[in-house]
């Protein structure tokens, strides 16, 4: 069988991402498409699928450009709903599962959601999740089952169902990343945006018919959904989907489902090592990563020797990627057959505008690990700009190029390694987490006066949250004779646990008397480490 690649009707470039889908559909639609669980779907009925919950949708009443909640785990149905959204016409805005009620709330209200696509199993765990949706015109609970049971009773002009014509800088995903202002702000990206990353990525992320990709990251992230997802479908490739990370259950699908090609984080990789450790001390043998061809890290910065223990443990090369939300996909990533280097994310993919920018006045740096400054990206992948935030979109770009927060340097070879961040980001586990939204829920307290979180490191984690809290005081002032208002440390784990995400969570509360600041009042975080 014709690999993607060599079949250029289904290669071509000038193709839009729901043609190429098309294409691939008729290409391999008898080959796996989605493995999950016991189940497998071919190519021929993820499109069946997809046609018939697009003709649900549109008979709902989604009309294009109409916002559509995507509340669903790792699962055929989030591929499913993703697709169909698109053939619609509608917009799709991913839900991270593990968000609370206000976190969900304000993404439906400032995304202007219309409707939503759930998984009745998470929706019902929601406290008051039926209150959360009434403003919505409509909500969907799906199955896997629903959806084949729907596919069975439709009618043979579904399966004709053309894609709505969308133009190239339509919006096609809202993906909410978290701002330092606090609220998450919703990065617009464009079918040109997706369709641009998905042809970017080819060059470097190496996926044909053959392969099959594991699904562990979170679909509803831009890693997952952009290059795992849409990069697996659009080769005709197989994906293996996990619904929830866990390292056992990660190495056998792996053993499995054949997987060839491992996409994660740096954490993901530490906790399958210490597995792949732990079973061989047990004596209870050892996992099979044999058809493992490579595997691409991203999401955070990945330990030098994590990764020389994590190839010598899976017996595969470790790419270590960039990317961000923003920007639709990776925007730099070691070449499988080029030299890898200790620390960099590697070189720019093909058409990504990768500079390095004077954190004084922006000027374009020179390469060499003495000239670091702020990493700025340009090309047709990178986002719109942020959803209803024109000053957010003004300050996040420099001449055309998105400034991406993060210091960095290149060196002579092209390679990027990055040095810090200029924002004030905390990446757990390969999630991202800004201390002022957690500050604004510790703030809300009324025995609070003041509070700092920041970053420290953690060996598998990558980092933990720390929140350094000052307390109000009975006499409203901080002599030593005052005495501050009780307040545990239980008490405040419980009071974020409802209203954060679980990775969001501090691990760690100091209670202080007073934070240190400067000469203008900024608190001095690095002290605080």
């Amino acid at each position: 069988m014709a690999t993607a690649k060599e079949n250029q009707g289904v290669a071509g470039v000038d193709l839009r991402l729901s043609d190429r889908l098309d294409r691939i559909f008729a290409c391999y639609k008898d080959s796996p498409a989605l493995l999950y669980k016991e189940e497998s779907l071919t190519y021929g009925e993820l499109s069946s699928l997809e046609r018939v919950f697009c003709r649900r949708l549109i008979s709902a009443g989604l009309k294009e450009g109409d916002r559509v909640a995507l509340y669903l785990p790792n699962s055929p149905e989030f591929v499913v709903a993703f697709l169909a959204v698109l053939r619609a016409g509608g917009v799709v805005v991913p839900v991270n599962p593990l968000l609370k009620n206000n976190e969900i709330e304000h993404i439906l209200q400032d995304s202007s959601a219309s409707y939503m696509v759930a998984s009745k199993s998470l929706l019902d765990s929601l406290e008051n999740g039926k209150a959360l949706v009434e403003s919505l015109d409509g909500v969907f609970l799906v199955s896997l089952e629903s959806i084949v049971k729907d596919a069975k009773e439709a009618s043979s002009e579904t399966e004709s169902l053309k894609p709505v014509q969308r133009e190239a800088e339509d919006l096609a995903v809202l993906v909410y990343t978290s701002g330092t202002t606090g609220n998450p702000k919703g990065a617009m990206l464009s079918h040109g945006n997706l369709e641009s990353a998905v042809e970017m990525k080819r060059g470097r992320f190496l996926v044909d018919s053959e392969d099959c990709v594991l699904a562990a990251l979170p679909l509803c992230h831009i890693y997952g959904m952009v290059v795992v997802m849409l990069g697996t479908l659009t080769e005709g490739a197989r994906l293996s989907i996990l619904r929830n990370f866990d390292a056992s259950a990660a190495l056998a699908q792996i053993a499995r489902d054949r997987v060839t090609i491992l996409p994660a984080v740096p954490t993901m990789f530490q906790f399958m090592t210490m597995k792949v450790k732990e079973i061989k001390e047990a004596g209870h043998g050892e996992f099979d990563t044999s058809s493992l061809k490579y595997c691409v890290t991203g999401g955070a910065a990945m330990v030098p020797e994590a990764r020389v223990e994590a190839e010598e443990t899976l017996q595969a090369p470790v790419l270590e990627g960039y990317a961000l939300t923003e920007v639709s996909c990776v925007a730099t990533l070691t070449p499988l057959d080029a030299v890898r280097k200790p620390g960099s994310a590697g070189p720019a993919i093909d058409k990504v505008e990768l500079k390095i920018l004077s954190t004084i006045d922006r000027s374009p740096l020179p390469a060499g690990s003495e000239h670091v400054g702020e990493v700025a990206i340009g090309g047709p992948q990178v986002m719109q700009g942020y959803y209803g935030n024109a000053e957010a979109t003004k300050a996040a770009f420099h001449q055309g190029l998105f400034l991406t927060g993060d210091l960095g340097y290149l060196d002579e070879d092209g390679y990027l390694f990055i040095c810090g961040r200029s924002k004030e980001l905390i990446i757990r586990g390969g999630q991202n987490i800004y201390p002022r939204e957690i500050e604004m829920v510790i703030r809300s307290l009324d025995s609070v006066e003041d509070v700092a979180v920041v970053g420290i490191p953690d060996r598998y984690m990558g980092e933990r949250v720390k929140a350094v809290v000052v307390l109000k005081t009975e006499s409203g002032s901080r002599s030593r004779s005052s005495r501050s208002i009780e307040l545990s440390e239980s008490e405040l784990e419980e009071f974020c646990r409802a209203r954060l995400a679980p990775y969001k969570v501090p691990r760690i509360f100091e209670f202080r008397d007073s934070l240190p600041r400067n000469s203008t009042g900024k608190v001095l975080k690095r002290l605080l480490v």
